[in-house]
Order: C-alpha cells, then structure tokens, then sequence
C-alpha cells in the first residue's frame, strides 16, 4: 500500500486503546510519560525519518553540533538520560579497549570502583552497577582519602543534592585530578545551561535529560564532556557489539534532540516561561478558592519552575494527599498530582506540563473533590491480634520467596521485625477490624526494597495481596512503592515450638 493511500491515524491512540490521558501536574516524570515534544522537534522527527544515514557519521555531526551548541568539548545523545549513566560507567571502566569492552560487566582485574557521596545515593544508581561496578560510599574529606587509596574508575555525583553533603564538587575534583579519575555529574532532572556550572566547576562528564526540560523525545538523553570520554562511551554504546547494544538510539531521536537543545540554547524566552508557570498557579488559586489554602513555593538550589502548595483542614476533609491524588485520577478530566510530595494534608503542584486552559480544570477539579470528600471517620477498632511469629510465602509473578514475622500489636498497630534470605528489616502496619496492612522494607545498595501487605486474618492464617516496589532517599512515594508489581502471600502462626526452632536456625545460618 502506498503512503497515501495508509487509512487515516487514529486522533487519539491511547484512548483507542482504552488509555485515558491526563493533566500532568508533577513535571517531568518518565512514568508519567516526561514532557510533550514541542512542535519543532515533532517536526524534525518526521523529517528524520523520512532518509537512511550511517549512525557513526550522524553521531560524528551531531557531537560536534552539540559541542558548539553547549560549549562542552564533545556531547553524545543517549536513550535516556539512565543509558548516559550506564555508558558513562563503561567509558570509565573499559575506554574503547575491545579486551575490556567484551569482558563487561565482568571487571575483575579492571579499576571497578566508582566513588557516591553518601546521601547522593539514587534510584538510577544500578545503571552505574549494571557495568560491573561498586559503588563505594564516601562521607568526609577523610572518607574520601582511604577510598581513593585504590583502583577507582570514576566518582559519580547527584548534581540536585551535591550542595548538601559536606564534599563539594570541587573538594572532589582536588583530589581525583591528580590521581587521573574522571568525575560524572547527573543532571538529568536540571536545565540545561550554557555553559554546564557542572563542567565549568571541574567535572569531567554532566548527563542531561533530552525528554524532560529540554521537551525533546522522551527516550533521549545527553551526555556532554571530554571528548575522549564522551566518545569511548559512544564506542560502548548501540550500534556498535558492545554492553550498550541494548541502549538504541535512534537518528530519529539525534535529530529531535538537536532541535530541541538549538530552540532551548538559541531561542527559548526563560522569562515569558515564567510568567506563564505563575500565571497558571494563579488561575489555579483562584479556581480553589475557599475550598483549601494555597501558597506559591519558589525554586530551590537548581530547580527552576515554582510549585503551588494547596492544603486543606483534615478535620473537614478526609482525604489525605495520596487520597485526593487517587479520586483525582478517577475524575473527568483526569488529573495527575505527585505523590512524592504529598503529605497528610498537602499537595504540590508543577505547571511545567500544563497546556493551555488546563490551569481552570485542575483548580476546579481539586475544589469539588475536597468538598465533596466529607469529615475524617474514626478507623474501626482492631477485630484480632495478630502478635507472634509467623510463617509466611510471597508467591510472585515468577517463584515464591518465604519469610519469618515476629509481630508486635497495641491496639490496632503492629510493629515488628522480618527476616528473609537477602531481605531482611523492620514491620509496620495496622489491624483495622479482621483487615491487615503491613509494610516490610529494608535498604540494598542505594534503595529500600518494599513489600506491602494487605488481607486478613482468621483463624491464625493470614492471606491477601502484597505489592512490590522500591523507594530511595530522594524518590519516596506511591507511585515507586508499587513499580514492580503485585503478588499474593499467605501466613501461618507458629507455635512456641517451631517459633523457637526456627530461631535457632536462623542465628546458626549467621555463625561464620
């Protein structure tokens, strides 16, 4: 068939497909789909794809157009700003050494180690790991001298949290720089600038989304720096037979991204963004009325869009802020809040994803959903006791995991302990009637493993649905607690008996 003659697209394929869209109010979020292409790139993207090119020689072009564009030495586009951090690492650590490339992520013998200031730690830090490498933690001047008295391929920064650590990026540059290792900054979630302060102030390699800020195609990201890095990584990276293999970028994706950093660097009107971002707060405000308070939350360290803060009397409402997230979701038109920043009391909402006329709609749609909401209900009184050791099975998608629970309850909350091969932490939760919630969480690397619980108990067994997620220092919420999925689970009491055997057991397994 023809081009031409190809039936007419679908004007809204995600409904189509019984998706519904939503009013983004939580900025950039990959989740919840990054940001929207603006109409240049939308354009350019076409273009693209119209004409086969030789990706070596379009990424030769395009580094040298982003070199001139940002002022970096070299720049790389990426799939994504994670397959940067991934690419980054394997330059680092194998360089365009084909002995070493093939050998990734096995690095015995290599320089493996990459140095984290200890509260930079993220959940994207396994794009790092996934190389081969491990990330050793570093809190102090002191901290830092005994790490670096080894084979450290790279030191790797947070750039939206280096301003609270007591190590500064320059206080790492003084000590890496002699000694030859290269320093990479992640900031994917910041704006671009010309030049990077990043690269300016002695880091070897920044990572920039291309789908957040920048509005380029959502699965691009840039890596810009040294150019013998930057291009190593690019020689580590698809199409050439190496780790990055499965990290594709396209030439369509090359050419948005372009497009999309020329517009930022040589014709973006910053000011006239934020008299929109303000404007709409203001609408929003305005739309809310009575029905809560609300209050404009100006940008911090490196963050730029300012955020409306709306809080409301729980006395008179009984939604929380994940509540009033979750009925807003249900409503027409759908509207989705973050839940990272929601609070008992609180929501924050971020303009920088709103479209014309949106502002009204979300100001109105949060309105009648917290007056509509009603008073707070006492919670019912806990029906059993759920205090004791149990036996329990989480059954996933694919295998099963089994687990010890020593559990505590007063009144209607639980507290407790867990213990489970390569997962083990402490227990929260509430018995609510014969209904049971409990959360399990414990720290892995640079994340919290979650497990959440919900069912009931009789008769000494508890059953129900549990739900699987992972959450970090600087992404808690929701959304990322429940990322991986669900599965079900069931439990049984354990006598004194076995509860006393199965103690044994287990402190003979930590006798070395």
């Amino acid at each position: 068939m023809p081009d031409d003659a190809l039936p007419a697209r679908n004007a809204d394929p995600y409904r189509a497909l019984g998706v519904r869209p939503f009013i983004n109010c939580c900025a950039v979020r990959t989740v919840h789909g990054g940001s929207l292409m603006r109409p240049e790139v939308r354009r350019a993207v076409a273009e693209a794809s119209e004409q086969f090119v030789n990706l070596d020689e379009l990424m030769e072009a395009a580094g040298a157009r982003l070199a001139e564009l940002t002022g970096a030495e070299w720049g790389l586009v990426t799939c994504g700003s994670a397959a940067a951090l991934s690419l980054a690492t394997a330059a680092c650590v194998a360089g365009n050494d084909p002995v070493k490339m093939l050998r990734l992520p096995f690095t015995d013998g290599m320089a493996n180690r990459v140095l984290m200031v200890r509260r930079q730690r993220f959940g994207y830090d396994q794009a790092i790991r996934m190389v081969g490498t491990h990330i050793v933690e570093v809190e102090d001047a002191a901290d830092l001298e005994r790490a670096l008295d080894g084979r450290v391929a790279m030191i790797a920064a947070l750039g939206t949290h280096e301003a609270e650590g007591a190590l500064r990026l320059e206080h790492l540059v003084a000590a890496a720089r002699p000694l030859g290792i290269p320093i990479l900054v992640d900031a994917a979630s910041e704006h671009l600038e010309r030049p990077s302060p990043w690269l300016v102030r002695g880091a070897d390699m920044v990572i920039y989304s291309g789908g957040k800020f920048l509005r380029g195609p959502q699965t691009s990201g840039l890596l810009l720096g040294r150019r013998g890095l930057v291009r190593a990584a690019w020689r580590n990276a698809s199409p050439h037979q190496a780790i990055g293999r499965p990290m594709k970028v396209s030439k369509e994706d090359v050419i948005g991204v372009l497009a999309a950093v020329e517009h930022w660097i040589e014709t973006r009107d910053a000011a006239a963004e934020q008299r929109r971002w303000r404007d709409d707060l203001a609408v929003i405000a305005r739309e809310i009325g009575t029905a809560a308070e609300c209050e404009v939350v100006e940008a911090q360290g490196v963050a730029r869009v300012p955020n409306l803060r709306v809080r409301w009397d729980r006395a008179r409402c009984a939604l929380d802020g994940d509540g009033l997230r979750r009925t807003l979701l249900e409503g027409s038109p759908r509207v989705m809040l973050d839940d990272m920043s929601a609070t008992a009391e609180t929501v924050t909402i971020d303009p920088f994803g709103l479209q014309r006329g949106e502002a009204a709609e979300v100001g109105r749609a949060i309105a009648r959903a917290l007056l509509a909401a009603g008073a707070e209900v006492a919670p019912a009184p806990a029906l059993v006791d759920v205090s004791g050791v149990w036996a329990l099975t989480t059954r996933f998608l694919h295998g099963e995991r089994a687990h010890r629970l020593d559990l505590r309850q007063s009144g209607g909350k639980i507290t407790g302990a867990h213990d489970s091969p390569q997962f083990s932490g402490a227990v929260s939760g509430r018995v609510t009637g014969d209904a049971v919630r409990f959360d399990c969480v414990a720290r892995y690397e640079g994340n919290d493993i979650a497990y959440r619980f919900r069912g009931r108990e009789q008769g000494g067994a508890m059953a129900g649905e549990v739900g699987f997620g992972t959450s970090n220092d600087h992404h808690q919420g929701e959304v990322n607690l429940a990322q991986f999925g669900e599965g079900s689970w069931q439990a049984r009491r354990l006598s004194e008996a076995e509860a006393g055997a199965g103690q044994r057991d287990h402190a003979e397994r930590l006798i070395p």
